[in-house]
């Protein structure tokens, strides 16, 4: 009997399944690499947001700042222009006022004129004189009332004496007068709003 010699052939490798292992490790590298890619991508995207973010911030605070800087500027600039201005009107008024009592303290030697011309009227006047004498009278009349208008007042002629308001020209016993009070007013003393243009001459009472 004779033995048939059998030959193994060797199996030759699936080439087309090694192919495709290999494309499908390559589509897995593949998209390995993309995902990575992308999120290397997606980092620096947001990396560079927040850069843009942060220098947006930055500016915003540096022109709040400058805003901040110059609202003050404005304000204080504001601020010395209404001081400036009131301080101008204060010293035009505090002009007026003593220009005013100029003019005023001149017109009272006038107003004594007056006073001490009725004061030694004589009494036999007839009617015609009398009525003439009466117009004088309204014109004195006037320049006391625009003389009030102004703000002249009288100092008052009795009370205690006051330096600042009164000048002594004699001091004398009194027997129903208190010490330090005032006898009697030689020359009537005149303030204007608040500030004695002239002060009064007076007898005073030891």
């Amino acid at each position: 009997m004779t033995e048939k010699n059998t030959v193994i052939t060797p199996e030759e490798p699936n080439t087309e399944l090694h192919n495709d292992q290999q494309n499908n490790d390559q589509q897995t590298d593949g998209s390995e690499a993309g995902a990575a890619g992308k999120e290397t991508m997606t980092n620096e995207s947001n990396k560079s947001q927040d850069e843009v973010i942060e220098q947006l911030q930055a500016e915003l605070a540096a022109a709040q700042a400058k805003t901040d800087d110059l609202m003050d500027k404005l304000q204080r600039t504001v601020a010395e222009t209404q001081n400036s201005r009131r301080r101008q009107e204060r010293q035009l008024s505090e002009e007026l006022e003593r220009a005013s009592a100029r003019i005023i303290r001149r017109l009272l030697p006038v107003v004594d004129d007056f006073t001490l011309a009725f004061q030694n009227m004589p009494s036999d006047f007839d009617s015609s004189t009398t009525n003439w004498v009466e117009g004088f009278r309204q014109i004195q009349k006037k320049l006391g009332n625009l003389l009030e208008e102004e703000g002249v007042t009288q100092i008052a002629a009795d009370g205690e004496f006051d330096p600042n308001r009164h000048e002594a020209v004699t001091s004398e016993p009194h027997e129903t007068i208190a010490s330090g009070h005032i006898i009697d007013t030689l020359r009537t003393g005149y303030e204007y709003k608040g500030r004695v243009l002239r002060p009064s001459l007076v007898r005073v009472a030891l």
